[in-house]
């Protein structure tokens, strides 16, 4: 409940993973085997796998030309007669542009990586979050959370996590589906509920360090929304391997955690993408993420500038 109310959402359902997360709201919401799932070129895998591991075909499409964020008209070309649901993803913390979508199309939000947000995630029936030990809201393993405003929305995810378990006790499909057990792990919620006191004052650090990098780098490092927990900060740099190459020399640690776009990974082989992905493919050929983390200061944020203004562009 702390949780989901730190979503500004009435009802959450922890669960045991990010990904599971986003597969029991998919269900949720009536996601069913032959239906389709429209999901952003820029996302970890986990968006388009949760959509398989419903039986549903994913359908990959462009991302805006700015931030790489789900391209409302991009969505739009896309529909079809098997579209059952969006995922838009609150990629590094920023919320995806709003959509108009037909009333038999339903949103479910991949917030995985949005806990901290002081403005709401988007307009989707449930928001489905992870708490992976490098998420700005962690714990000391897995967990993740369905949070929703809709009661029946946040019964059925809870039954799907709990082997279907009905009020009376007895165990039963869930709308059709077989429920399997992912609940939350209790040590994990407490956690979790100890480290939501100070989550703020954390976001807050990590948009001070966003600031600072943006007023020495201000063409390289990726804007975010002011409501943004700043979970990755992103630079986009035409020679990414010289850059994370002489950043290593200097002993300064990056990640690369989108190094292709979803429609080219092996396991969503089969997914439909109706039309081509330049702004994705642009987007992960140059991006690298930068150090941001309660341990950074300002004065560390200001070396790594440095060393990045060193490389030729």
């Amino acid at each position: 409940a702390a949780l989901a109310g730190a979503l500004g959402c009435a009802h959450g359902v922890g669960v045991g993973s990010g990904t599971a997360a986003l597969q029991l709201a998919l269900q949720a919401v009536g996601v069913r085997p032959g239906d389709e799932v429209i999901v952003p070129a820029v996302s970890f895998v986990a968006t388009g796998t949760a959509v398989l591991r419903v039986g549903a075909r994913p359908v990959v499409v462009d991302v805006t030309p700015g931030l790489p964020l789900l391209d409302p008209e991009a969505v739009r070309r896309a529909l079809g007669p098997r579209v059952r649901a969006v995922v838009p993803v609150a990629l590094f913390g920023c919320a995806a542009p709003a959509l108009s979508l037909p009333s038999t199309v339903a949103v479910v939000d991949d917030a995985a990586q949005a806990m901290g947000r002081t403005a709401p995630v988007g307009a989707g029936a449930c928001h489905a979050v992870s708490f992976y030990p490098t998420k700005v809201l962690a714990a000391a393993g897995d967990g993740g959370l369905v949070a929703t405003d809709d009661p029946g929305l946040a019964a059925r995810v809870r039954a799907l996590g709990f082997h279907g378990r009905r009020a009376d006790g007895r165990f039963d499909r869930v709308e059709g589906v077989v429920a399997g057990n992912e609940r939350l792990d209790v040590l994990q919620a407490a956690i979790l509920e100890a480290r939501l006191a100070d989550l703020q004052a954390r976001v807050a650090h990590r948009r001070a360090l966003l600031a600072r990098y943006r007023l020495h780098l201000p063409h390289l490092v990726l804007p975010h929304d002011a409501g943004s927990n700043v979970a990755v900060v992103a630079a986009v740099h035409p020679r990414r391997a010289a850059l994370r190459s002489a950043l290593a020399a200097a002993g300064i640690d990056t990640a690369c955690y989108y190094p292709r776009p979803l429609s080219e990974e092996p396991v969503l082989r089969g997914a439909r993408v109706p039309a081509p992905l330049p702004r994705a493919h642009a987007f992960t050929e140059r991006c690298l993420a930068l150090p941001c983390h309660i341990g950074l200061q300002l004065t560390d944020v200001d070396r790594i500038c440095a060393r990045i203004q060193e490389l030729p562009a």
